[in-house]
């Protein structure tokens, strides 16, 4: 085990639960406004693009030789890395109705996100998370994202919890 190896968990449980919630409330709402940022202010069109491209890959995600392969946005992972998905799965997963989802894939093929791959099946176009506004979108998610959890450590709301010491 590593020496470090440990987890962040709830600092006081329900003592601290409505300043979490702010916190996270506020880190969903910065969140939002970078997505507006890059959909347009549509977030169902951000919510449908983001759907296709993490269900693509989720899976392949698991295997470490693929994730070391594309654990930085320096690789491009092609069609053939990808799952295709359809309309009705991504309105399952993000729970906007089915027409609305395949409306919004429409538009991401025309804006040049998505690609189709045969009848009604989607993947994200490679290339397309590469781009100078999606890395720079990535990279402000990324450092707000540590910024919370910074402030979630100093506000004491969360703590690290050492993972208990293997027998040997």
């Amino acid at each position: 085990m590593r020496k470090d190896a440990g987890r962040l968990e709830l600092a006081a449980g329900d003592e601290v639960s409505r300043l979490f919630i702010i916190a996270i409330g506020n880190h969903v709402h910065r969140h939002d406004l970078e997505r507006r940022r890059l959909y347009a202010t549509d977030l169902d069109l951000a919510a449908v693009a983001e759907t296709v491209g993490l269900a693509g890959v989720d899976t392949s995600m698991r295997d470490p030789h693929f994730r070391d392969a594309h654990r930085t946005f320096k690789t491009v992972i092609g069609v053939a890395g990808q799952r295709p998905v359809n309309a009705l799965s991504v309105a399952a997963a993000t729970g906007i109705p089915r027409e609305t989802v395949r409306r919004k894939l429409k538009r991401l093929v025309e804006l040049g996100f998505i690609l189709q791959q045969g009848r009604g099946r989607y993947v994200l176009k490679p290339g397309t998370l590469q781009q100078p506004a999606h890395l720079a979108s990535f990279d402000r998610a990324i450092r707000e994202t540590v910024r919370f959890m910074n402030e979630c450590l100093e506000q004491g709301l969360v703590q690290w919890k050492r993972a208990p010491e293997e027998e040997t």
